[in-house]
């Protein structure tokens, strides 16, 4: 099992997750090879089924990237399955109180013998409840790292997935600034423009969509496109 991505959030160094959004090895492949350190496999908002996930990692590690798995539910049967699938981490979403927290690191201990310290255990903030209790869930020991999730947490604020709401902004930015002050590793989505900034601020796991990278590139062409005699 590799290490990579958690040791290098330990020292402090920012590490790039792109979730491919399905089951597609040539994908991984070409990931691997412009640079991605982290495969995000995410079994709670993509058609991934937990069939594809060992090779998935699998294919991730021997080409020198970590993988993590996002989970698609809080339930410590489930979890134990995902565990055994031999992931470098695992994403639990919707993480609310101490007690999810908890839990998963519990999950883990049992699941690897007691082996747990060698994954990288992500925590994702993505609601009202969450943010009220981020001290809190910040410092349970065993969570490696606090993954934000503005979208979701747009939904629990009642912005419906607007994330250029002021009000869901400011949430992230308090996100951000207390566990800054608390000296926590913290991550969240990003962009080519928004990366300089987040980094600056503290961010040390960036995460980005397959589509989220390939839709600049695409535009770009199209314009090119566009700008060509006898273009359509």
């Amino acid at each position: 099992m590799t290490m990579r991505a958690k040791a290098a959030i330990a020292q402090g160094r920012v590490i790039l997750a792109v979730n491919p959004g399905g089951v597609a090895f040539p994908t991984v492949e070409a990931l691997a090879a412009c640079g991605a350190d982290c495969l995000f496999i995410d079994c709670e908002r993509t058609a991934v089924s937990i069939e594809s996930v060992p090779t998935l990692a699998r294919t991730a590690q021997a080409l020198g990237m970590s993988a993590v798995v996002r989970v698609p539910t809080k339930d410590p049967a489930f979890l134990t399955r995902y565990l055994d699938c031999k992931v470098d981490g695992i994403v639990l979403p919707q993480a609310e109180s101490p007690a999810d927290c908890r839990m998963l690191v519990e999950t883990a201990r049992t699941a690897t013998k007691g082996r747990e310290s060698e994954l990288l255990l992500i925590a994702q903030i993505e609601s009202i409840a969450g943010h009220r209790n981020l001290e809190d869930i910040a410092q349970v020991p065993g969570i490696d790292l606090i993954l934000i999730g503005p979208n979701d947490l747009s939904h629990s604020m009642g912005f419906l997935g607007d994330t250029s709401r002021p009000e869901l902004t400011a949430a992230v930015d308090d996100i951000m600034a207390r566990l800054s002050a608390l000296g926590r590793p913290f991550g969240l989505p990003a962009t080519a423009a928004t990366a300089p900034d987040l980094v600056r601020r503290g961010a040390t796991f960036l995460y980005a969509t397959l589509e989220g990278l390939l839709r600049p590139g695409v535009l770009d062409l199209r314009r090119g496109m566009g700008a060509m005699p006898g273009a359509s």
